[in-house]
């Protein structure tokens, strides 16, 4: 039996913006997210409302600052989309509440305020979750990448350490690193690998999890590489 990992629809998400900073801003943020959140994710910047907007479903980002929002009213309530809205003035954030938008951030809003905004979002981008299609002897498992943050050779088998709970697959480890996507999978030892959003610290060789804070040890060869990726990663959620 074979692994795979299923292909997935791309979830839209569209930044109106006159601003090139603001644009770019958000698009590092939201690649960086999505990376984490493992979900195919499909970006576009307009500086004015395009034509393909009466087809556009998922997550618009407006910069009320800096577009003409007076058109917006009734399109959003004549169509099912997921609106953030952005802006310096936090009198806005009382006035666009006619919009219902879900969720209102300042220009410079950080990882965390992203992350938390597309947490609102789930309905308009979960269909471009990641999947894995697993052996388990005759069996098999589906399981949302952004579920798995650690995987533990067993043989032949592997381990999977998941939110929800524990699970094992009939599919050596080198195998499954094959369909994992690096970031944000880290292959930290022959025997193990970890998601880099549950890495709590690294200290003495192995790293410590969020979760469970159970200890993962790191490969000597590979000390300098994980603590790299290590930074990196961090550094791109404190844009």
């Amino acid at each position: 039996m074979e692994l795979s990992q299923l292909p997935s629809p791309a979830a839209h998400v569209a930044v109106w913006t006159q601003k090139p900073k603001l644009w770019r801003h958000l698009r590092q943020i939201l690649t960086c997210w999505a990376q984490g959140a493992c979900v195919t994710l499909r970006q576009s910047h307009w500086s004015c409302l395009p034509e393909e907007w009466a087809a556009f479903s998922g997550i618009l980002f407006l910069d009320a600052d800096s577009v003409d929002h007076a058109q917006l009213p009734p399109l959003v309530h004549a169509r099912q989309i997921a609106l953030i809205v952005v802006s310096a003035d936090r009198q806005l954030a009382v006035q666009s509440y006619r919009w219902h938008p879900v969720a209102f951030l300042s220009p410079s809003a950080g990882f965390q305020s992203v992350h938390r905004a597309m947490d609102l979002c789930f309905p308009f981008w979960r269909q471009g979750l990641q999947w894995l299609d697993l052996p388990f002897h005759r069996d098999r498992i589906r399981l949302p990448l952004c579920q798995l943050y650690c995987a533990e050779a067993d043989g032949r088998e592997t381990i999977l350490y998941c939110t929800g709970g524990q699970m094992r697959a009939s599919v050596p480890l080198g195998k499954l690193w094959e369909e994992l996507p690096s970031p944000p999978f880290l292959r930290c030892q022959r025997g193990f690998l970890v998601h880099l959003d549950a890495v709590a610290e690294m200290s003495g060789g192995s790293l410590s999890l969020t979760c469970d804070r159970r200890a993962v040890p790191v490969s000597r060869k590979q000390l300098r590489e994980i603590q790299d990726s290590l930074a990196q990663w961090q550094l791109q959620k404190k844009a």
